[in-house]
């Protein structure tokens, strides 16, 4: 899954990319507030940042259609478009036991 946006002054437009699916695309004035949102429960779901994408001007070649999915063919921006600056999250990584165990140790004293 990934997300492009249109980065052209006053366009609105972006396209929810599906893998192995085609995309869908939409137009919604509030589409930078959508985009936090989309961005906070992938992230948490899949401890990863979703990739966006910002394509200067129609992203209409950038949409895999149900034809180029019929073809297995999936239309993501190039990676030059990728927004880095988009990834506002930084990945969990598993912690030792030792160091999240709140036990007290033999030689800690108790109140």
């Amino acid at each position: 899954m990934a997300l492009s946006k249109s980065t052209e002054a006053g366009n609105k437009e972006f396209v929810v990319h599906v893998k192995g699916e085609y995309d869908y695309r939409f137009i919604c004035e509030l589409r930078d507030d959508m985009f936090e949102q989309i961005k906070a429960c992938y992230f948490h779901l899949m401890n990863e940042n979703l990739p966006v994408y910002g394509v200067p001007g129609k992203l209409k070649g950038h949409c895999t259609s149900k034809n180029d999915a019929k073809a297995g063919q999936d239309k993501l921006p190039p990676d030059s478009f990728r927004l880095r600056a988009e990834d506002l999250y930084e990945p969990l990584t598993d912690t030792p036991a030792s160091a999240t165990s709140t036990a007290p140790d033999e030689d800690d004293e108790l109140p």
